[in-house]
């Protein structure tokens, strides 16, 4: 079985989705003779194939305007899944996902060709994603406009997001009869396949269009940005996204993607500790192979500046998700916290144990996407420069800090710490820090000072965040295991 998956331009979730379990060649391109048809400009006739060999899938490229993997242009190659393949430079993304565990990810309501605009529980904005006709689907449950579930083997059709002022119609008009206009670069202009025959010699580039429609970060034609701040070999830094007193954080684009840039703050720029620890953080994401953590993508340095380019994680932070909707209900924060143990229990069991430092709202993202691989998603790896230049905590994330947050000999008992505080947080909104005091212990985090919590997850709580390491849980898996029994007995 093999699970293909149309990429939404920007965001990167899938919007539509092809099974195919008895085809060995899958063919796609723009002819409605393959088995996917995309309608788009830079998209051949017959773009791509997908072959089996053996029990394994290659791809072979078809296309004039070619297709691309990793950022290379490909000829013939094998397949591993989960890679995504993008045909022509400036076009469609397609997620290859093999074997039958792939379907085990897809929402129930996720069926055959059905897009995730069709479904009331992930609704884009009239921009992101439009019908054949160019108009956004009136009502999501109109039978009218909802796509019936194909057989799986017949070809159907994938529409790739266009603007409502591009879509063409599929009849050419009489009076062009013979004459093809040049079409803007667009993802997804719904162009007839007769009405583009004439195309596939023709390698659209993202120069064409001219940006006049604005709006945005990112142009709707052609998803390049819409204002660069600075350009840095292939990187376009778009917006900032973060900014401490030693780095900042931006969010760039390269040949389609969206990524995270991390670099020092001009005043840091030549302090090789800042430097060794923006390495030393490269480092770090470059052992971790996982889904919720962000990939390295690249590390450079120009004029002696160094560069972090990681993947990026979409959604809101806890810290924003919170401050949006209020207080997270008990079994939720329950889950998320089990979530984070799942992410520490892996960073810990690396040898030496790799240690986050951070674990705070603001380092958690909140991935609401169908797709992804789960809700929390932990990034800011960033800690360890203040390890290593002997600074304090940063601001705002003292309330999460265990007393020995900054000893360059810690163990895993200093990421648990912070489990305690965020959970006080995700059950209340409050800054943890009011929930300190001295209650004949020392000045420490006080469980009985958190509202509305059962007195089982208090003992937990207390428990995680002694601020003597020694006392704590030995391992996230044990202080998981802790909180999962303490709240199974308020069922």
């Amino acid at each position: 079985m093999i699970t293909l998956s149309l990429l939404h331009p920007l965001k990167q979730i899938p919007v539509q989705v092809w099974t195919f379990e008895n085809e060995s060649v899958i063919r796609i391109g723009r002819s409605t003779d393959n088995h996917v048809i995309l309608y788009s400009a830079v998209v051949s006739r017959h773009h791509v194939e997908l072959r089996r060999v053996g029990a394994n899938w290659e791809i072979l490229n078809l296309g004039t305007n070619g297709t691309y993997l990793d950022g290379k242009r490909i000829t013939q190659v094998p397949i591993l899944d989960g890679a995504v393949m993008r045909l022509a430079r400036s076009g469609p993304n397609i997620q290859i996902r093999i074997g039958t565990e792939a379907n085990k990810d897809l929402p129930n309501t996720m069926t055959g060709d059905r897009t995730i605009s069709q479904r009331t529980d992930y609704a884009f904005s009239d921009t992101e994603i439009t019908g054949r006709s160019g108009e956004p689907p009136s009502e999501f449950g109109d039978t009218e406009s909802s796509i019936e579930t194909p057989k799986k083997t017949v070809s159907s059709v994938g529409m790739i997001p266009v603007p409502p002022h591009l879509q063409i119609s599929s009849e050419p008009s009489s009076d062009i009869s013979g004459t093809i206009p040049k079409p803007p670069n667009s993802f997804g202009k719904a162009i007839a396949s007769n009405a583009l025959s004439g195309l596939d010699s023709m390698d659209t580039s993202e120069s064409d269009c001219t940006h006049q429609r604005g709006g945005g970060l990112f142009c709707v034609d052609c998803g390049q940005p819409l204002q660069v701040l600075q350009t840095l070999g292939d990187y376009q830094l778009v917006k900032v996204l973060g900014e401490g007193e030693i780095g900042i954080t931006y969010l760039v684009w390269r040949n389609g993607q969206n990524l995270a840039l991390k670099t020092l703050n001009p005043d840091w720029i030549d302090n090789p500790q800042a430097q060794a620890a923006l390495e030393c953080e490269a480092e770090i994401l470059r052992q971790i192979n996982h889904p919720q953590i962000p990939r390295l993508v690249d590390f450079f340095a120009i004029a002696q500046c160094p560069y972090l380019v990681m993947e990026m994680m979409i959604g809101n932070t806890v810290a924003q998700q919170v401050m949006a909707e209020g207080p997270i209900q008990f079994h939720q924060a329950i889950d998320w916290i089990l979530e984070i143990c799942g992410l520490l229990d892996y960073l810990h069991a690396f040898t030496p144990p790799i240690l986050h430092r951070g674990i705070r709202p603001t380092s958690l993202i909140y991935q609401s996407a169908p797709f992804a691989a789960g809700e929390m998603a932990l990034v800011d790896f960033g800690a360890t420069k203040a390890v290593v230049l002997g600074q304090e905590n940063p601001a705002g994330s003292t309330g999460y800090s265990a007393p020995e947050q900054l000893d360059i000999n810690a163990t895993p008992a200093v990421d648990l710490y912070a489990l305690g505080p965020m959970l006080a947080f995700l059950l209340t909104g409050q800054n943890p820090i009011s929930f300190y005091g001295d209650r004949g212990e020392g000045y420490r985090f006080c469980a009985e000072s958190v509202p509305n919590v059962p007195p089982a997850i208090r003992a937990v709580m207390q428990k995680v965040t002694n601020p003597d390491p020694e006392q704590r849980f030995d391992s996230a898996s044990l202080f998981a295991d802790a909180l999962r029994q303490a709240a199974h007995q308020q069922d």
